[in-house]
């Protein structure tokens, strides 16, 4: 720990030197008033801050959320006695504190006034980006009751920050014609029957098997096995990987390169997928997501695997060409193709929620074993067959155009 004076502190220490500079130079015994009084503050300061206490500090980090969504960290400083003190904590490049102008390129830092051995602390930051952003390490300054010196110490602790990609709404309802593309056709058959049993109070009557009933001299209910295997869509996605522009190589950057990029395609890759794959779930789907980093599985009730990846995810080619639908982010546009589709749309998704709110969906969707009503609903083909058409259709950010290769009719 290093011992220093405060701005207050060299004001008086400048003070007192220049008292006795002019009491040696013209003997005026007044400038003594100042100059015992200044010398007896600094000493005072010195003997207060001469024995720093010991310091335990222990940062909490939030659980992951979306990038965007304000993350409350607590900080808890204990020691052998009390002491008021300020801590500054080292921000990465994007992880802004509350009130501070988005879109930050540097390092900052927040600043937090606390106290050894008292109650913990806490202060609020936006992480503006996905990835992981490491916040530390800490500065604990110490102060003397007068203000004149401080006495700091480093603390070389690091805690990882997870930013979730943006989840929220894929433009003009493409994430409604996406659950209905996609969604299982209902059955209309009973499943298979599977075993027969006793009747206990509350099973229906229309399972009650009445020839077994009358063989058995009691009543017998029939059991049938769930035969419907939950549907299963395979999203792949990827990046333009021929783009050459700073800052558009498509990976996620890391360190000081992370520090200083601004959005890039491989952050809009991942904000499209993990919007579609929440979309997805929301109508009680199971996801095999694959992109050029890896795959991940996703189902209602287990959404975050899939957002922790795309958290980290580098862009890069198209891993699966043939899957169910494929997200590419070119430059400043995302193409999402599904159902022999392509719709286009230039920067990110919109209407951006907290991963509390896509919880709620997923655990929803889980227990129900639907989802909730979409923006827009697929529209019947003059030829019989159904076509995707997205609500905006006349918007230019968005359009529809038929993928290569692709049947007329759409799916089946």
């Amino acid at each position: 720990m290093s011992m220093r004076p405060t701005r207050r502190g060299y004001v008086v220490g400048g003070a007192v030197v220049a008292a006795l500079l002019a009491g040696a130079t013209f003997g005026a015994r007044a400038l003594d008033a100042v100059v015992l009084p200044g010398a007896v503050a600094l000493v005072a300061a010195a003997i207060q801050l001469r024995r720093a206490p010991a310091l335990d500090f222990d940062r909490v980090v939030p659980a992951a959320d979306v990038a965007g969504t304000a993350a409350t960290l607590t900080l808890t400083i204990d020691g052998d006695r009390t002491a008021p003190v300020t801590v500054r904590e080292r921000l990465p490049a994007g992880v802004d504190t509350v009130g501070r102008s988005r879109g930050g390129t540097e390092p900052s830092e927040a600043v937090v006034d606390a106290a050894v051995g008292g109650d913990p602390v806490t202060y609020t930051v936006v992480p503006q980006r996905r990835g992981e952003h490491t916040i530390g390490p800490a500065t604990v300054v110490a102060t003397d009751v007068l203000g004149l010196l401080k006495r700091s110490a480093r603390i070389d602790r690091r805690d990882t920050l997870v930013a979730f990609p943006r989840v929220g709404t894929l433009p003009n309802g493409i994430g409604a014609e996406l659950r209905a593309a996609t969604q299982p056709r209902a059955s209309t058959q009973r499943d298979e029957f599977d075993d027969l049993r006793e009747y206990v109070r509350g099973d229906s009557l229309r399972d009650i098997h009445w020839k077994s009933s009358a063989r058995h001299d009691e009543l017998m209910v029939q059991e049938f096995a769930d035969r419907a295997d939950p549907e299963r869509v395979t999203v792949a996605v990827g990046t333009d990987t021929g783009a050459s522009r700073s800052g558009d190589s498509g990976e996620t950057p890391t360190g000081d390169a992370a520090e200083r990029a601004a959005d890039t395609p491989a952050d809009r890759m991942a904000d499209a997928a993990a919007t579609a794959c929440v979309s997805l779930v929301r109508g009680g789907a199971s996801v095999t997501l694959t992109t050029p980093s890896g795959g991940v599985d996703a189902a209602p009730g287990r959404i975050r695997p899939a957002l922790r990846h795309l958290a980290v995810a580098t862009g890069g080619r198209v891993p699966v060409e043939d899957a169910d639908v494929v997200v590419v982010a070119e430059g400043d546009a995302v193409s999402v193709r599904f159902d022999g589709r392509e719709y286009r749309f230039e920067g990110r998704v919109d209407d951006v929620v907290s991963i509390a709110d896509v919880d709620d969906v997923a655990d929803r969707a889980g227990r129900s074993g639907t989802g909730g009503e979409g923006r827009a609903a697929p529209a019947t083909g003059g030829s019989g067959g159904r076509s995707v058409v997205p609500d905006g259709a006349g918007d230019s950010r968005s359009r529809p155009a038929s993928a290569e290769g692709a049947e007329p009719g759409g799916a089946e």
